[in-house]
């Protein structure tokens, strides 16, 4: 007869000699889920933007001012980039998607879909029409002044006008 007890105690005593393995699964685990976090990749779209596109204007006909955070009357708001130039004002929202993008200039939500799996999320546009107006009332100016850019970074497939629902 086989003694359960002296067999558990073989299995367990065996696997804590390799307690470090299971240790690095669990941090590999957690940094996984820490990089794929929405904050860490809104972090790294938005650095990529600025280093792709926004570090390369010229300084003299250029100012850009990036991680603006407006409060007025409707709560507080968040803008990555804008750049002040001769030309107008440029907000820019950064977005770090992939996958398919499905949506619209007319639509309150859009459509993420990445191997079947659909998340909607709020209109970037609309979004950032949100901050053109808290920016425009901020610095008294009329929003004629003012360009909305929407940059994607990532991998998008944008379908703007096309939905499979």
């Amino acid at each position: 007869m086989i003694n359960t007890t002296n067999v558990a105690i073989a299995i367990f005593s065996s696997l804590l000699h390799f307690w470090w393995v299971f240790a690095i699964m669990i941090i590999f685990g957690l940094l996984k889920r820490y990089l794929n976090s929405a904050k860490v990749k809104g972090v790294l779209g938005e650095t990529g933007a600025y280093l792709g596109m926004l570090a390369n204007l010229d300084s003299k006909k250029y100012k850009i001012f990036n991680n603006i955070k407006i409060v007025d009357q409707r709560g507080k708001t968040q803008i990555d980039h804008v750049v002040i130039s001769k030309y107008g004002i440029f907000v820019i929202e950064v977005k770090n998607y992939q996958g398919w993008i499905f949506g619209n200039e007319k639509e309150k939500y859009w459509t993420q879909n990445i191997y079947g799996k659909k998340t909607r999320f709020y209109n970037p546009l609309w979004q950032n029409f949100r901050h053109i107006k808290a920016l425009s009332e901020y610095l008294g100016l009329e929003s004629k002044y003012f360009y909305n850019i929407v940059f994607l970074s990532g991998k998008p497939h944008l379908k703007l006008n096309y939905h499979p629902m």
